[in-house]
């Protein structure tokens, strides 16, 4: 054992242990393991509030970890949704953008550079573009995050980590 324990503890641990150890399944293993001793003195330590505290939090743990694979779903479609919207947007948008910088390109003062009006209409002109402009880059933006979300939510559960999380009662009633 690598835990130093007290003699009254460890007396008490080994009053108490199981043989063999209980298990619990090991999503890493995929198959049932034997806790370690280690894990077996501390389960027999704990105070039985603990343990039943631990058990209920592990029952309601399990509840959520079976419905997020639901729940990700849903929400990926609603993702995808939002994809579609923003690049639907992101594409009229662009096409607006595209079309000020050939009107900018194609618009020439040459002499009439110095003439105000000329100056004004390049103004108000640039300024409707600038709002385009961040909008463009707030589309970038949506669509990092979207990204981002849609890799997180593409982490499910798996079934594995899942059994793991439900194994853990049978080591933990068994002292």
């Amino acid at each position: 054992m690598a835990v130093d324990l007290t003699p009254e503890d460890r007396a008490t641990v080994e009053g108490n242990r199981k043989s063999p150890r209980p298990q619990y399944f090991s999503a890493a293993q995929s198959e049932q393991q034997q806790i370690s001793e280690d894990f077996e003195a501390f389960i027999i330590l704990q105070d039985k509030a603990v343990i039943e505290e631990t058990l209920q939090w592990l029952g309601q743990a399990g509840g959520l970890m079976e419905t997020r694979v639901d729940r990700n779903g849903v929400t990926l479609e609603a993702v995808a949704a939002d994809i579609d919207d923003r690049s639907t947007r992101q594409s009229e948008v662009d096409d607006i953008v595209q079309g000020f910088t050939d009107w900018k390109a194609a618009f020439q003062a040459g002499n009439f550079s110095d003439v105000s009006e000329v100056g004004l209409i390049i103004a108000d002109a640039q300024a409707t573009a600038e709002e385009l402009f961040v909008f463009q880059e707030r589309m970038k933006h949506l669509e990092q995050m979207h990204q981002r979300i849609t890799e997180r939510l593409r982490q499910s559960v798996s079934s594995a980590q899942l059994n793991q999380l439900l194994s853990w009662p049978t080591p933990l009633l068994a002292y």
